[in-house]
């Protein structure tokens, strides 16, 4: 019998109980290949290495339909701004939304970080992102075409969250749909088109500001002036 090896730097991308056979079998679930750097202090790889969705399931904690979309959406996006193909972790700037889903993948697949000023939290940005690529200013604003999104799935999260708010219990049975509501869109958005999915706009001249919610005190630059 003859061992199979794995490319260098390769991703797992077989079934597994948190990761379904659906998911790694789909056409649009293909990973991302990316260049470091060596160490704390070091230089570029020599290699590249592959990151995929299992990956990213295993870092935030589970597979759902946030952290399927985040994939999607900033997969084709980084297509867009690394033609080549291999995405430059050190060279990426992102906005996102204060989601779980959408914050780890971010942070995950582009190397972007708050604590280094390149991961900017805004809840305006909603379902999608802004993303940036620092040594050519090249931008993208990515989300969700209208209506992919299911509309009963959007009634029945925020039916379930204004529930909690309130501390009052859900039933295991709205969970259980909520879930499966979420594998069915995320087997859409791992099987169909991109381009029936998704709305890329590039932003011409887009300036990236880590956090605009600080300013100078407005209320004594006068004074010093006459009376």
């Amino acid at each position: 019998m003859t061992k199979e090896y794995k490319p260098l730097g390769a991703s797992d991308n077989s079934p597994d109980w948190f990761y379904p056979e659906w998911a790694a079998n789909a056409p649009n679930n293909q990973p991302i290949v990316v260049r470091d750097t060596d160490s704390a202090l070091g230089r570029y790889n020599l290699q590249t290495k592959e990151i995929g969705l299992k990956d990213i399931a295993r870092i935030h904690g589970h597979m759902c339909d946030g952290l399927v979309i985040a994939f999607v959406e900033i997969k084709a996006v980084l297509s867009k701004v690394f033609p080549d193909g291999v995405v430059d972790r050190t060279d990426l700037q992102v906005v996102s939304k204060n989601g779980p889903c959408w914050a780890d993948a971010a942070a995950f697949l582009t190397g972007a970080r708050i604590n280094f000023k390149t991961l900017r939290i805004d809840a305006s940005i909603a379902g999608g992102f802004i993303i940036q690529r620092i040594s050519t200013g090249e931008a993208y604003h990515v989300h969700l075409k209208a209506g992919v999104f299911p509309d009963d799935q959007v009634v029945l999260e925020n039916r379930i969250r204004s529930l909690r708010a309130q501390e009052n219990p859900v039933t295991a049975e709205d969970i259980d749909t909520v879930e499966k509501m979420g594998d069915s869109l995320s087997l859409k958005l791992l099987t169909a088109p991109p381009e029936e999915l998704l709305e890329i706009k590039r932003l011409n001249d887009y300036k990236f500001n880590f956090t605009d919610m600080f300013g100078d005190r407005g209320d004594i630059i006068n004074k010093d002036m006459p009376r």
